[in-house]
């Protein structure tokens, strides 16, 4: 394990991953606010997802804090851009919190697809954590599919915002 620690692709595997967990716990935070006014009935679903995704953050923490791995510089800035999305987004309407869900939750599943490859091998602890985390990130994507279904006008600002936000914070955390 001592290598893998000393890889920087190692350790930039681990930190985006965290900072993109802390973000999204803003998204879900955003959206949960905004339908705490307007879709109080969303609010079950959202507390739950809200409450997977920081969990997924703690389990990175303390994977990271373990291996002596550094986290990004002010991980609360990932937070606070995913409020200011997900309020944004939530304003929008039900079927744009949904649609949202949907393809950055079809981002992460593929993303954290991409990291299990890489941990598989070289850290089992990592590898089994990203596949509990992957059920989880599996669940709210279908949930946003199954609640944004067919295709409408408002899904042409949300998915490109959606996979632009998400690259956007995969590639800030991999320079930070």
């Amino acid at each position: 394990m001592q290598t893998l620690l000393s890889d920087r692709f190692y350790q930039r595997h681990l930190r985006i991953i965290h900072a993109c967990e802390k973000g999204a716990t803003g998204v879900y935070w955003g959206h949960r606010l905004i339908a705490t006014l307007l879709y109080r009935n969303m609010l079950p679903q959202l507390n739950e997802m809200h409450r997977h995704e920081v969990e997924h953050f703690e389990i990175f923490g303390k994977l990271m804090q373990a291996r002596g791995v550094r986290t990004v510089i002010t991980p609360v800035f990932w937070c606070v851009g995913g409020i200011l999305y997900g309020v944004i987004t939530a304003l929008a309407g039900r079927r744009a919190i949904w649609r949202s869900t949907a393809v950055i939750e079809a981002i992460v599943e593929r993303e954290l697809n991409e990291a299990a490859i890489y941990f598989q091998i070289g850290d089992p602890e990592v590898y089994q954590a990203i596949q509990q985390i992957l059920i989880d990130e599996l669940e709210h994507k279908l949930a946003g599919e199954a609640n944004s279904p067919g295709a409408a006008s408002i899904d042409r600002v949300i998915e490109p915002a959606a996979r632009g936000g998400a690259t956007a914070a995969k590639e800030l955390a991999k320079r930070l």
